[in-house]
């Protein structure tokens, strides 16, 4: 097991749910019990009368460590294509799971891919779900995005290995995309059926994502709105608030505010709002009424709305808001920047009685004030109590 991935991610509740950890582990050793992080299964041999708790993680390639998207810095990729985009063909739509189900569509049907790992929703309990779809039967029901929490990577191994997928989609929030990419450019042979299997990523825009409970307690206990009324949910930032979608057409809003509580502690940690790392974006930030913004980073992703518009499934219109997709950018940033800030005093506070977390202390110093500030920290330590830094 990888002590960065425990002290530098765990530890500080940077984790960010994607699964890859789970999905890379050669040991399997990984599973997801607590909701924010995964944790190491504890086993034990038998050997006569005594009994050895086993070091699975002693000797290993530490792939968890190689595929984790919290322990790089990530350089977000340019923009290429940007336009206002909708769903076109049977459905006419400028949702944004609607315009990402038809790239999916699209893509399947041309035989651009031949599987889609997604971030899904159980329809009768409404419980999040990792899925692998590999028909266009399959991609048309699921219900995509609903910014509930679920590991999406996690299901991976069934894509590659039991499905024998060699063309994979990878869909969900930004975190998914990140991890997906930091798998592709980790730097191990072992990893290859990994980095050979996966052809697309798409993530769609995202101030954060929410655990499960959020539809009992919040939806459910709190505003009286029975789970089996509830069509799906879409956030606005614009609004600042989270829109419940009924079964009967009408709509309930939510601030962000009362549903913030609910929101996984690790998007805490994440500043990418726009998919940055992924081959395409799709959110409700920017474009034209009635359309969704689509952000093409990479050849791949330019390849996959082509031909989404050659089968006649994607419409598009090269005018989008720019200023609005960068102040909703620069909102996540201080979003982010902002918690870190809390979560440095804290750790500053927890240092006076433990110099144990100094030299962490120092490390997110660094990362919020640059190097240059480094020494007037350490000249302040030591007038308190020098630790031999």
């Amino acid at each position: 097991m990888s002590t960065r991935l425990q002290q530098e991610v765990w530890a500080l509740e940077r984790c960010s749910g994607c699964g890859v950890c789970v999905a890379a582990c050669s040991k399997g050793v990984l599973y997801w019990d607590s909701e924010q992080h995964p944790v190491l299964e504890e086993r034990i041999k038998t050997l006569g009368l005594s009994r050895l708790k086993l070091r699975a993680c002693e000797v290993c390639e530490k792939f968890c460590e190689l595929s984790c998207p919290r322990l790089v810095d990530w350089t977000p990729m340019e923009p290429g294509t940007m336009v206002s985009a909708r769903s076109a063909g049977v459905v006419q739509s400028g949702a944004p799971n609607d315009v990402i189900q038809a790239l999916l569509v699209a893509a399947r049907s041309a035989d651009l891919i031949d599987g889609v790992v997604m971030l899904d929703m159980d329809p009768w309990t409404l419980r999040p779900v990792a899925r692998v779809a590999t028909t266009v039967d399959e991609i048309v029901k699921s219900v995509g995005m609903q910014y509930l929490w679920a590991p999406v990577l996690s299901a991976l191994n069934e894509a590659v290995f039991e499905l024998g997928l060699s063309r994979l989609a990878i869909v969900g929030p930004p975190c998914v995309a990140q991890g997906a990419r930091q798998l592709m450019s980790a730097e191990n042979d072992r990893l290859w059926p990994y980095q050979e299997a996966i052809h697309l990523t798409i993530a769609s825009f995202c101030t954060g994502v929410y655990m499960p409970e959020m539809v009992t307690e919040l939806l459910e206990r709190g505003m009286g709105i029975p789970r089996h009324e509830i069509r799906g949910l879409t956030t606005s930032i614009t609004n600042g608030t989270l829109v419940v979608g009924l079964w009967d057409g009408t709509e309930r809003s939510i601030p962000l505010t009362e549903v913030e509580p609910f929101t996984r502690h690790g998007c805490g940690s994440c500043d990418d709002y726009l998919g940055e790392s992924a081959d395409i974006a799709v959110g409700a930030i920017g474009s034209l009424a009635g359309h969704a913004t689509l952000i093409a980073r990479t050849p791949a992703g330019e390849v996959c709305v082509q031909n989404a518009r050659g089968f006649g499934l994607l419409e598009t219109i090269s005018q989008v808001d720019e200023e609005a997709l960068k102040a909703a950018k620069e909102e996540k940033d201080r979003r982010a920047r902002a918690q870190a800030f809390d979560e440095f005093r804290i750790l500053m506070l927890d240092a006076l009685s433990d110099p144990g977390k100094r030299a962490q202390v120092r490390k997110q110093f660094v990362s919020l004030y640059g190097d240059r500030q480094v020494g007037a920290l350490k000249r302040e330590e030591c007038d308190v109590a020098c630790s031999g830094c």
